[in-house]
């Protein structure tokens, strides 16, 4: 099949470019991208397509500035818009963890999505082919990568889904809505440069695709040429393995969107997982939501690596019934425990909206009030009652208690300390604070925040909310107290 007929079909099969859509290509001045801007220039008025030319000068080779000029006499020759630029890649690749050919990959999909903004396109073509999609599949294969890595490129994602981490807001523009396709995906090297050979297209050749510090390039040039001693069709072979993979991708990612939507809850800070139900899953789903869970609370992390999800799942396997358990480390600041019912991942300093918090001892007035993190609050207040009308022998509420009017006092609100002990109101003997928020089944992920309520002494009064102190009984012929509530805003 001709190269135009397979291009307009792989077009339509994909449904890569509506009708009358403008589309901004990506264009280099290489065999690559000349043979796209060229083809679909070709294609464009059958679809009524407008064809816009894009070229982003790197500031890292003397010989770009040929290259712009090519592009733009090029496109102005075809009657196509043009849109040139140039970025200081170099200066990007100097932030932390940003290497030059990963700095040079984000100011160009920037440069691409502020294009297309600009111009409405909804469409931003790129000349990624076969050849290119067996070096990125080998790429993950060797720096090890589960299905999403493995199922190479798709032929079209959404800008907005790239991660430009690198790049400030201001130079990535809205790329939400803007779809990166990439029509050459099924056309091998040789057949671009014969496609140009065809139509007389000169195209510029990037010296730096020759350098051999560039991982991809070493791919390129000295292991690749050795597997095609093995495999003579390894492109062939690799992309149709490729097409496959996305396949199955898509699948199994239609059934973990909705696990996804049936397990977790999601907060600024927080992911939770039904733990129950998560346990019951096969180990790839696990690891698959718990990947997911890591990536909503950090989008811009690129790099998820094997440990950082397995030795939560090692845990879950090797204690099949343990409901408590953590902080387990993760990656980029996130931590998991168990926490009952829930599987909770989260940020290291994350304080819950849902349970009272507290990071520093805190005065509590009589009266008067003290907050407990975001939406939680002490009020204290005197209340005074006829004979036989004491309060709590009216209701109970694990959120009230009454102190003697004579406490010793300023009372006070602090986190719990190594050692802390308290006598529960009715029974005999003291216990560990840590047993008690055992057997109320305090989620251990906010054990050492959880308020505790003492005296002048430092005695412990209150397990907020759960367990009072036999310091908090009132004597029998008291018709007077302090109330102590906690409350929610």
């Amino acid at each position: 099949m001709h190269f135009l007929a397979r291009l307009r079909r792989f077009i339509r099969i994909h449904n890569l470019i509506p009708d009358r859509a403008r589309v901004v290509v990506g264009v280099s001045g290489g065999p690559d991208s000349l043979a796209l801007l060229h083809a679909l220039h070709r294609l464009a008025p059958q679809r009524g397509w407008q064809i816009h030319a894009a070229y982003l000068n790197h500031g890292l080779r003397p010989e770009a500035e040929a290259e712009a000029h090519f592009v733009a006499e090029l496109a102005a020759a075809w009657g196509l818009g043009c849109t040139i630029e140039r970025a200081d890649v170099m200066a990007i690749a100097r932030q932390p963890g940003v290497s030059l050919e990963e700095a040079a990959r984000q100011a160009r999909y920037a440069f691409l999505a502020r294009t297309a903004h600009r111009l409405d396109a909804p469409v931003v073509a790129v000349g990624h082919h076969a050849d290119d999609q067996v070096e990125t599949i080998l790429m993950h294969l060797l720096r090890g990568s589960g299905l999403a890595g493995l199922r190479g490129m798709p032929p079209a994602v959404d800008l907005g889904a790239l991660r430009l981490t690198a790049m400030n807001a201001s130079e990535t523009g809205d790329r939400a809505g803007i779809a990166l396709i990439r029509p050459l995906l099924p056309f091998s090297r040789e057949a671009i440069l014969a496609y140009c050979r065809e139509q007389g297209l000169e195209p510029r050749w990037d010296l730096s695709n020759l350098d051999r510090t560039f991982f991809r390039n070493r791919l390129r040039h000295d292991i690749i040429p050795r597997l095609k001693e093995i495999n003579p069709n390894l492109t062939v072979t690799l992309t149709r393995t490729a097409f496959a993979l996305q396949g199955d991708y898509e699948t199994l990612e239609a059934h973990r969107r909705a696990l996804w939507d049936e397990l977790a809850q999601w907060e600024p800070g927080r992911v939770r997982l039904e733990l129950a139900p998560f346990r019951a899953l096969l180990r790839g789903d696990q690891r698959a939501l718990l990947r997911r869970a890591i990536a909503a609370l950090r989008p811009e992390h690129r790099n998820i690596r094997w440990e950082h999800t397995e030795r939560v799942l090692d845990v879950l396997a090797e204690h099949p019934t343990r409901a408590s358990g953590g902080p387990y480390t993760l990656t980029a600041g996130l931590i998991a425990y168990l926490s009952y019912d829930w599987l909770d991942i989260q940020e290291t300093d994350f304080i819950p909206a849902d349970a009272p918090q507290i990071l520093h001892p805190q005065r509590l007035p009589l009266p008067g009030q003290t907050p407990l993190g975001p939406n939680w609050r002490l009020r204290a207040s005197e209340t005074a009652w006829e004979p036989g009308e004491a309060p709590w022998k009216k209701a109970y509420s694990p959120n009230v208690i009454w102190l003697p009017i004579d406490i010793p006092r300023p009372l006070m609100v602090r986190p719990r300390r190594i050692g802390d002990n308290m006598r529960p109101l009715g029974l005999p003997a003291d216990k560990p604070i840590k047993d008690l928020m055992n057997e109320r089944k305090i989620p251990r992920a906010e054990r050492d925040r959880w308020p505790l309520l003492v005296d002048s002494e430092d005695r412990i009064l209150w397990l907020v909310g759960h367990r009072a102190s036999e310091l908090t009984r009132i004597p029998p012929d008291a018709n007077r107290a302090w109330e102590i509530e906690l409350r929610s805003k």
